[in-house]
C-alpha cells in the first residue's frame, strides 16, 4: 500500500496544491481542514482525499485530530504542517489572544502532531517524516506581523530540535516558500518580479515539488528548503 501523508491546512491555496500533487504521485492523503468544510468537501470528492476537521489552535483539538486522521486509512507515514493564519498586526496591535493563537497554530499543533507520530510509527516499527511549511522571511522580518513571524521562526527552529530528538524514527524539515500565492498584495508581487535573482515569482506547484523530494529524501533531515527564487539573498 502507498504511504499517508496528514496535510494539515490542505483544503484550499497552498495546502491544496501540495495534498493534489501527492495524491497524483501515488500517495494516500488525509486533508485536514478547519473552517473550508466546502473545499474540503469539493476536494475529497474530485481527488479521492480522506477529510478530518478541527481547530489546530486549540491545544485540546490536536490529539482528537491526529487520532480522527488516523482512522482514516488506519495509518499515518508522514504529516505536513501547513495549517496557517496570516494576521498582520505590530508590536502595538498585537494582543495575547492572537499571540497565543498563532503559537499554537504554528508552533504547538505542530510539536504535538509529530508527537503523535513519532509514537504511532514506533509502535509499528516504521519509520516516515515531518514537513513543517515555514516563511522565506521569517530571516528579514516585517513589524507589520509581529505575532506570524514569531510563531514561524519558533517553527523553523522546532525542525532542527525535534530532527535531533526524534531521529531515527522520524526526518524532519522545513520549507520555506517565498512570492508564490498572493495574499492580496499584487504590488509586492510586481516587486518581487522585478528584484529576485531569478526574474520572476514561483507557484504552489515548485512548493509541492519539495515537499515530494523531502517525502522521499530518506538522507535528509533537520533542513530549511528555501523555494523562493532566491530571496533569502536579498
Amino acid at each position: 500500500m502507498s504511504e499517508v501523508v496528514l496535510m494539515t491546512g490542505g483544503a484550499r491555496r497552498l495546502g491544496s496544491v501540495i495534498a493534489r500533487t501527492l495524491i497524483q504521485k501515488g500517495y494516500r492523503v488525509v486533508v485536514h481542514y478547519n473552517k473550508s468544510e466546502e473545499a474540503a468537501r469539493v476536494f475529497e470528492k474530485t481527488h479521492g482525499a480522506k477529510i478530518v476537521q478541527g481547530d489546530l489552535s486549540i491545544p485540546e483539538a490536536i490529539e482528537p485530530i491526529f487520532q480522527e486522521a488516523l482512522t482514516r486509512y488506519g495509518e499515518i507515514d508522514h504529516v505536513i504542517n501547513n495549517a496557517s493564519c496570516f494576521e498582520r498586526g505590530t508590536i502595538g496591535e498585537l494582543t495575547l489572544e492572537a499571540y497565543q493563537r498563532m503559537m499554537n497554530l504554528h508552533t504547538t499543533a505542530p510539536l504535538f502532531l509529530s508527537k503523535a507520530l513519532y509514537h504511532h510509527l514506533l509502535e509499528r516499527g516504521r519509520t516516515g517524516s515531518i514537513i513543517n511549511i515555514v516563511d522565506t522571511k521569517v530571516s528579514k522580518p516585517t513589524a507589520s506581523r509581529i505575532g506570524y513571524y514569531l510563531s514561524k521562526s519558533a517553527l523553523l527552529e522546532q525542525t532542527k530540535v525535534l530532527a535531533v530528538a526524534l531521529g531515527p524514527t522520524l526526518r524532519v524539515n522545513a520549507i520555506s516558500p517565498g512570492a508564490v500565492l498572493s495574499n492580496g498584495d499584487e504590488e509586492h508581487f510586481k516587486k518581487m518580479e522585478k528584484i529576485l535573482p531569478l526574474g520572476r515569482t514561483g507557484t504552489a506547484k515548485a512548493v509541492a515539488e519539495a515537499a515530494l523530494y523531502l517525502l522521499e529524501a530518506d538522507f535528509v533531515s533537520g533542513i530549511e528548503l528555501p523555494v523562493d527564487g532566491g530571496q533569502k539573498l536579498l
